[in-house]
């Protein structure tokens, strides 16, 4: 199988000073000890996206310690259908800036549309029982796998809440405050509409392909989906931007928007018992999870036409051998490009014959 990203440079990057690494098959294992240097290379390869990295730090921890500070540089090769895309972020001044091709791009959400990354990482094992934003924001990524203007949208909303709540605050006018919130409830309309589509295409693709890993019932829970369910989009429409407009006092008291699909809850259910992710066992937890990135990368290889990589750190030492292989089965069967991390050469014996494998110890890879 072979590579989409066929290179990464990292240049004063977290414990790398210079790292060049080329790459040649769609599985690429990186073991070692723990503070080897193994996750700072999945953390580079996710900062080729719109989102702050898998580790979402502050841009000042991005820079290699002997370095100048905020100071750094990523590059990737990007190879489809033998045409090659060259990507560059650039890390400096307190801001990050990237480039296609040599060209400024005037957002990082270009990106996307070339490459959409995923990951799995050891802070996600309580994404079902953690804080309700977190799982909102996992979700939310993943619509995005399926509709590539839902993280704009989101954007679009945050920015129309502020500035509504800042224009009561400061007595603004009536007439400015009915205009931004008919444009909050049209946001919301979009955005409802756009995570309703994505779960109705993840119970047909969870229907259509088989999976060993256990899958859960997921629904949505708000005020902007109860209105949108009984309503037509205009009336749904009206009836928030009106809600809006009785609740200012409050809303600017509490400094918080009362009507905001930014509010919805993510419900995650065992398909048999209809008890909550959070009720459900650890393994239980894991699969729903592990369940969830199969078939969004399943959704994206079907509705959009960039490339999907997966970012896998230390997850395989949580799976028993049989689900190591059944995971190492189903990522083949996807033929996604799969970054993987581990403390031990073992995990990945599933593999063997199919990836690329290095051995990482004090920020040094060296090949198997």
């Amino acid at each position: 199988m072979s590579a989409d990203v066929i290179r990464l440079t990292c240049r004063n990057f977290r414990s790398y000073e210079t790292l060049v690494l080329c790459f040649s098959s769609r599985f690429v294992v990186f073991y070692g000890e723990n503070g080897a240097g193994k996750t700072n290379i999945l953390e580079a390869i996710s900062l080729f996206s719109s989102d702050r990295g898998l580790r979402k730090a502050p841009l000042a921890d991005l820079t290699y310690s002997k370095a100048a500070p905020f100071s750094c540089r990523l590059e990737s090769v990007i190879k489809k259908n033998d045409c090659e895309t060259f990507l560059s972020t650039n890390i400096g001044n307190g801001r990050r800036t990237g480039a296609i091709d040599g060209v400024s791009a005037d957002s990082l959400s270009k990106f996307e549309e070339i490459m959409w990354i995923l990951w799995v990482i050891p802070a996600m094992n309580n994404i079902f029982i953690g804080p309700a934003a977190d799982r909102r924001s996992f979700f939310d990524h993943l619509v995005g796998g399926c509709d590539g203007k839902h993280r704009k949208s989101l954007k679009n909303l945050s920015k129309l809440q502020k500035e509504r709540l800042h224009a009561i605050f400061h007595g603004r006018d009536n007439d400015w405050l009915n205009v931004l919130e008919r444009k909050i409830a049209e946001e919301n309309a979009i955005l409802t509409r756009s995570r309703m589509k994505f779960l109705r295409i993840l119970e047909e693709t969870f229907e259509s392909s088989p999976s060993a890993f256990l899958r859960p019932k997921v629904n949505l829970s708000g005020t902007a989906e109860k209105i949108l369910e009984s309503r037509s989009e205009e009336d749904a429409i009206s009836e928030m931007a009106d809600l809006l407009k009785r609740n200012r006092l409050s809303d600017s008291e509490r400094q918080s928007t009362s009507v905001s699909c930014q509010k919805t809850f993510w419900r995650t259910e065992h398909p048999k018992t209809s008890f909550e992710a959070e009720q459900c066992s650890t393994g239980e937890q894991k699969a729903f999870l592990i369940s969830l990135i199969l078939a969004a990368l399943r959704i994206y290889r079907e509705t959009r036409s960039g490339i999907p990589v997966l970012l896998l750190d230390d997850l395989m030492v949580h799976l028993d051998e049989t689900h190591r292989k059944k995971l190492a089965e189903e990522l083949a069967s996807l033929n996604v490009q799969t970054f993987f991390t581990g403390t031990d050469p073992y995990l990945f014996e599933d593999l063997k014959g199919l990836s690329q494998i290095y051995r990482v110890e004090k920020s040094i890879c060296t090949a198997k």
